[in-house]
């Protein structure tokens, strides 16, 4: 979504800021407001690959594969040999379909650490930690818990290879 923004634009988002295509870099190089709509598209686009199969009671696996293909399909290089973003607002909007009573349960203290810490990336891994373990103890689906930390765990680790040189 963030190079189709940018583009709209007038500009390469991959040759300003961080290069990132995400809704950070979007919002702080481009406006505000093309930073929110990339959030947004990007969080319902993770928002479509489980609110489906969680309202019309699928298996857990089900659901877990899809998130895992998600993630895969918007953090691996290949075929296309351009990277996507760190993949957070889509597993947001992943994790919001998947565990949604932990995902409410996350956003108090999510909020909380984003005004301390000022950073959208650490305050989004710990939104994902807080909803799993909310989801755990509402829940107690070792699956939708285990595939919310590899979730995170991928998102953690995309930021840490992608923002190095920073």
């Amino acid at each position: 979504m963030g190079d189709m923004i940018s583009k709209m634009s007038g500009l390469n988002i991959r040759n300003i800021g961080t290069g990132n295509p995400g809704a950070s870099n979007i919002f702080y190089e481009i406006s505000p407001i093309a930073g929110i709509t990339v959030f947004f598209l990007d969080l319902c686009k993770g928002l479509a690959v489980t609110l489906p199969l969680t309202l019309t009671d699928q298996p857990s696996w089900i659901s877990s594969l899809s998130i895992l293909s998600l993630m895969a399909g918007h953090q691996i290089r290949f075929p296309f040999r351009i990277s996507g973003g760190t993949g957070m607002a889509a597993g947001m909007g992943a994790g919001v379909g998947l565990i949604p009573l932990g995902a409410l349960v996350a956003i108090p203290p999510a909020g909380a650490i984003l005004l301390l810490t000022k950073r959208p990336s650490y305050t989004g891994v710990s939104a994902f930690i807080i909803s799993v373990l909310a989801d755990w103890v509402i829940n107690t689906n070792l699956l939708n818990s285990t595939t919310m930390l590899l979730l995170s765990a991928s998102i953690l680790i995309k930021f840490k290879l992608q923002y190095r040189r920073l």
